[in-house]
């Protein structure tokens, strides 16, 4: 019988230890909810959420290409930053997020394409291996990409108008991974106005 008592007396004071932690744990948990609503009315919640990759108040326009690619490509790392590669690619992958001419291609440390929206047949593929129509090596020098970032010129379907149009790209490496955006140059007419 004594050992019986023990055992009860021993698993009373588990019972009675549990409740004290438990009052000394809901006492925290109320303490950090008074203390994040207080965090929240005194900084306030009122950054709008939205869909945008770009969402700054000084954010370029498109009247800017260059700066607006810069900002894109900005913004896809970021992107990358906060939730990783996965994230990344599977948005820039999505033909939905395609914005007139504006598209992020992404490859790996390998320079293999994992994001291409309007070529997703690049996927998998080494950037190093394309080649414009004009025979120019414009994977290869996308690739020679640094952390600094630079500016490569070469002939490329335009999404929209679907024609090979020159195209002025900004591609950055960043902890191997290439991003990259670019922009179509506007046509110049070749007709010549006879009135």
């Amino acid at each position: 019988m004594k050992f019986d008592n023990c055992k009860i007396d021993v698993y009373n004071s588990w019972i009675l230890i549990w409740l004290q932690g438990s009052y000394k744990l809901k006492k925290s948990l109320i303490m950090l909810l008074v203390l994040g609503l207080a965090v929240l009315s005194i900084t306030g919640c009122e950054k709008e959420i939205v869909d945008s990759m770009i969402d700054v108040v000084d954010a370029p326009t498109k009247d800017d290409p260059e700066a607006y690619t810069v900002a894109l490509v900005q913004a896809a790392i970021d992107l990358y930053k906060s939730d990783g590669i996965e994230a990344v690619a599977t948005y820039h992958n999505n033909p939905a997020n395609i914005d007139e001419q504006w598209y992020v291609f992404i490859t790996d440390e390998n320079d293999i394409f994992v994001a291409h929206a309007p070529r997703p047949d690049l996927i998998g593929t080494d950037l190093k291996d394309v080649i414009g129509s004009d025979g120019y090596a414009l994977g290869i020098e996308i690739s020679k990409a640094t952390t600094a970032g630079h500016w490569i010129e070469y002939l490329w379907p335009n999404p929209v108008s679907g024609v090979e149009e020159q195209k002025r790209t900004w591609a950055i490496r960043h902890e191997g991974y290439i991003f990259g955006s670019g922009y179509y140059e506007p046509v110049e007419s070749t007709e010549t106005d006879t009135n």
